[in-house]
Parts: structure tokens; sequence; C-alpha cells
């Protein structure tokens, strides 16, 4: 039976607030997504519903806690999901956040796990809308700010960048090219150190100039290779 509500002047009104969260990633030269199969066998976003005295916010990150075990983590307010046919239990809406992750972490819910985001899942409730929505901040934001610190949170070489940059796009990008938008975003800086992965020249590390959300100079992508 669907759980029902009515509101002072007797209309059907929503019965409860919930909070999701699209955890994002870059492996394997692909975007994943954290998820977890539900009952019915389809993907589903983290989330639950906001607790007594919670913001949807202190929700989101109670979940991305327990789902990853991690709580410093890039984090923001992707909108609202509210149809109210969205959640077969009754009328309840979200508030749907995007947190971008290091590629090395690993879900602290073992029946979670990463999968490619632009695959055709079968998803439970509205998420593969609300994934679709995280996609598009992110590309959106790719060259505007410096969303991918979420991913790149230590010290990267450009290479590095540009594998996550790709893959967040789709596109390829010419390496020279490349480099020079990124420093001229204003959005990272040098470290003064190197690092070497193999045969050849050592390559200088960068970092994003700060953890919080910054824009840049917004110089996008003018030659692919």
């Amino acid at each position: 039976m669907a759980w029902t509500a009515r509101n002072s002047e007797g209309y059907e009104s929503p019965v409860g607030l919930t909070a999701d969260v699209v955890v994002l990633t870059v492996r394997e030269g692909a975007v994943r997504v954290l998820a977890r199969d539900d009952a019915g066998g389809r993907r589903a976003l983290p989330g639950g519903f906001v607790g007594p005295g919670e913001a949807p916010l202190d929700t989101a990150r109670r979940k991305l806690a327990e789902k990853t075990g991690l709580r410093d983590l890039y984090l923001e307010q992707l909108g609202a999901f509210a149809a109210p046919d969205r959640d077969p239990r009754g009328w309840i809406p979200t508030v749907a956040h995007l947190a971008l992750v290091p590629p090395d972490t690993a879900p602290g819910d073992p029946a979670a796990a990463w999968v490619a985001a632009r695959d055709d899942h079968a998803w439970a409730y509205d998420h593969r809308e609300i994934l679709r929505t995280a996609l598009d901040r992110v590309e959106g934001k790719l060259w505007w700010s410096n969303v991918c610190v979420g991913i790149l949170p230590g010290a990267f070489t450009i290479a590095d960048a540009r594998a996550v940059y790709e893959a967040i796009a789709r596109t390829r990008y010419d390496a020279g090219t490349f480099a020079r938008d990124l420093r001229a975003t204003g959005l990272i800086e040098a470290t003064g150190e190197q690092r070497r992965d193999g045969p050849g020249r050592p390559a200088a590390l960068y970092r994003f100039v700060s953890r919080e959300p910054a824009w840049g100079a917004g110089r996008r992508k003018r030659v692919r290779g």
C-alpha cells in the first residue's frame, strides 16, 4: 500500500523527504558512479530519508560517510526531484547531491560497487535522470571551475589531469594545448616537485590552488588530438 499524506487544506502532499548522492570518479579511462542493487535488481544511488533535525545536505554527508567512509569531499546540491510518481511508496521528493572522489576510493558498503556511469543500466526510481543531471553538471563546469579537485585532491601530473578531463568530456585533447589551457585557468599551480613514472624525464607535479569551489578563467579546449 502506498504511503499517503494530506496537508492542512486537505490536498495530498509529500509524505517524506530523502537525500540522494551521485558519487562520481574516473577509473580506467571512464567516469564511474557508486551504486548498489535494490531488491528488484536495479541500480540505486546512495541515499536515504532526511532524519529529524537534519537538513538534506546533512543527510547527504551522513550517507556519503556511510557508503564511502569519506567525509572531507567535494559536495554540492544538484536540485530537487519531486515528481509525484518517482517513488512507488508514495509522493517522496528527494534533494540530490553530487560528490567527486579520488579513483582509489573503496566503497564502505559491501553491497555497493563502481559501475560505468554512461552505460545503459536499469535504474531505480528516477535515479537515471539524477545521474544524467550530475554528469551534465560536471561536464559543464569542467573548464570553468575546479570541480575536478574531488578526483585529483593531491599532487598530479598534467597527464593525470588530462586523463580525467578526457573521460568527463568524452573527447581527446592535444597534450600541449591541454597543458597550456589548464594552466591558463589559474586553478592549478606547480608544487615545485616532480614524479617519475617510467623511463624518460620526470613530470612536474601540480595541485589545485584551492580545495574550496572556485571559478577560473574558463578557457575551453581548441584542439583535439
